[in-house]
């Protein structure tokens, strides 16, 4: 083990905030074969403004012969209050410490660095790539896990040590530019290893055979303190830190992608193709090996594809079922066509030069003759995400019959550069696939500016705090996620949504076509009618007052010409569900409209919206 030679704690120490800890130390949730699936969470959100950060949740300190850290006015507007780090650095009480770690950790922050100078040319000279941009460390700092701005991970704990990048003994990553700009950094640390992105574009991947990088995820969640310009052996020279966010599990490409800059992609640019055929294979199970495919679906950058359908087999091997290949945007064997990975359903697969089969992992598989009567009448989900040139493949095979077991198989793979459209297909081999037509789709992410509308205390009047406005076009599907949290003394004390035309709230043609809240109400213009409310579960009022104190709302808006479908789906922590759905004339159909949230008694913490194109339309 290397001499620790750390920087020396001085400074002035402010108010500590106390968080307790609701896990034993390294503890994680239960294998994923008891249909425990990891669930994207953010579980701090720090952005430094005066009507959302409380300064005392910080401890700030400076390096010996150095400035103390503190939260100051930007010199950019853009970026309002910032921590700034002149020679000194900060902590706080680790936030994962409330919950339980599944597959990863993940950070993501906007970082500035001041920009070194060659003393004798007064030319850009090497940033610096020593200096911890963050820590975490045990409690009297004997064990520690750093990353700088090389991309440099060292971990040194009891358990093992480990260190990738490091640019006094491996190569300099050019990960961040010595330019004294901004830039959006975006950490995944995973079971098997780490990557790092910058400015949306992936600088460092590393999978790990030799050492159990659980270590590292388990570690991050449990130790109390994370450090920010602290922690390696070297001082952390001077720089900016601004929107810190903390997420149990791993981020996705909505989360990559630098939210502060227009995305690219979408509706805007990309004319989703349009997929016709419903059956894939021959009903009796005999079409052969590549013989009968589907539509092929093309995706364009830092965009998803949800294909469902329900699964049919001939039941003679395990290969029998649905298989998908994804490739480039060319005509199958046709000029330019190149394979990337074609995948079975029985965890196994082949590709091009970027193909590993150690990346391929499978949950709920332990008896092959049992998944070949199971895959009769399956319903299956597949998922593929494309974060910059990564594309992630999920697959989750439910079972038919009232066992319902659960097949689940992953795989992520580089797939191009990132910047190329993709094509995705499926294969069918002794099998043949019926596509669920309505939800089978594409998902462009949209940015979330606000995070939380409400106050965490649920003390929010009426009318008084708001959500981003998300504008919906015509014969769109949008869709957003969040946690509702509810004073609980009245039905109505939680989510409102309403629906509006595309303009400010009380401006020039500002008009509601109807407002809905969480417990069967609502009211709107002259086409609403509260007939056209219809519910799923409700019945206890008094149950789902407590209910819905921490359930999980999927809101999902579909417009077809002026007709607007509105479904909420609120799940519990005890699992209850409650389904509310409503439809209305909402103008021509041919105007863009607004939607937006509030609550009243409620705090709602935002977690991710998207525009659905349906494939099948």
């Amino acid at each position: 083990m290397k001499t620790r030679k750390w920087p020396y704690l001085l400074g002035a120490v402010f108010t500590v905030l106390s968080f307790s800890a609701c896990q034993d130390w390294g503890e994680m949730d239960p294998p994923a074969g008891n249909q425990t699936y990891p669930k994207l969470e953010r579980v701090a959100n720090i952005n430094f403004e005066e009507a959302d950060f409380d300064p005392t949740s910080f401890n700030y300190y400076a390096y010996e012969n150095g400035e103390i850290a503190l939260v100051e006015d930007s010199e950019d507007e853009l970026y309002g209050n910032v921590l700034h780090l002149p020679n000194g650095y900060a902590r706080l009480f680790n936030p994962l410490n409330t919950v339980k770690v599944q597959d990863g950790v993940s950070l993501t922050f906007m970082l500035k660095q001041s920009q070194l100078l060659d003393a004798e040319t007064g030319e850009p000279s090497e940033n610096d790539l020593q200096g911890a941009l963050f820590s975490f460390q045990n409690a009297n700092g004997t064990q520690r896990m750093f990353l700088t701005a090389n991309g440099w991970l060292s971990y040194d704990a009891l358990d093992g040590t480990y260190e990738a990048n490091n640019p006094e003994t491996e190569c300099k990553t050019g990960m961040i530019d010595n330019d004294g700009l901004w830039h959006y950094v975006a950490l995944k640390v995973r079971n098997d290893g780490y990557e790092v992105f910058v400015d949306g574009k992936k600088k460092i991947e590393k999978t790990e055979t030799k050492f159990d990088f659980s270590k590292i995820v388990k570690f991050m969640a449990a130790a109390p303190y994370l450090y920010i310009g602290y922690g390696a052996d070297e001082p952390t020279k001077e720089m900016w830190i601004d929107d810190l966010r903390i997420y149990r599990n791993q981020i996705t490409a909505k989360e990559v992608a630098d939210y502060r800059k227009p995305t690219s992609g979408g509706e805007e640019e990309f004319t989703y193709p349009i997929a016709t055929k419903t059956v894939i294979g021959s009903t009796d199970c005999t079409s052969v090996w590549w013989s009968d495919f589907s539509d092929y679906y093309t995706l364009p950058a830092n965009t998803s594809l949800r294909l469902t359908f329900t699964n049919h087999t001939s039941g003679a091997e395990n290969w029998n079922n649905w298989n998908i290949c994804v490739a480039t945007q060319a005509e199958r064997s046709g000029d330019g066509y190149a394979e990337y990975f074609v995948l079975r359903s029985d965890l196994f697969g082949w590709g091009d030069g970027n193909y590993n089969a150690a990346n391929i992992t499978g949950e709920g598989y332990d008896n092959w003759e049992q998944f070949k009567k199971d895959m009769e009448g399956a319903t299956v989900t597949i998922d593929l995400e494309r974060t910059g040139s990564e594309v992630t493949y999920t697959a989750i095979a439910t079972a038919a019959g009232t066992a319902q077991k659960t097949y689940k198989m992953t795989y992520r793979q580089a797939c191009g550069d990132g910047t190329q459209n993709i094509n995705a297909f499926l294969i069918s081999d002794n099998s043949y696939q019926e596509m669920d037509t309505e939800n089978t789709f594409y998902k462009a992410p949209i940015t979330i500016t606000k995070s939380a509308v409400g106050t965490p205390d649920c003390s929010a009047g009426w009318w008084s705090d708001f959500s981003d406005y998300f504008t919906i076009k015509p014969n769109a599907t949008f869709n957003v996620n969040f946690t509702n949290h509810t004073a609980g003394t009245e039905n109505w004390l939680n989510w409102v949504v309403v629906l509006s035309t595309d303009a400010e709230r009380g401006g020039d043609g500002y008009v509601e076509y109807f407002v809905l809240r969480s417990d069967l109400f609502g009211w709107g213009d002259a086409n609403y009618n509260a007939a056209n409310i219809s519910s799923e579960g409700y019945g206890d009022w008094d149950k789902f007052k407590k209910d819905m104190e921490g359930a999980e709302v999927s809101l999902t808006v579909n417009r077809t010409g002026s007709l607007v479908q509105l479904t909420a789906i609120a799940t519990c922590q005890d699992g209850t569900v409650y389904k509310e759905c409503y439809q209305q004339e909402c103008g021509e159909g041919t105007q863009n409209i607004n939607l937006f949230l509030l609550g009243e008694g409620a705090y709602l913490e935002m977690h991710d919206a998207a525009s659905l194109t349906k494939a099948f339309r």
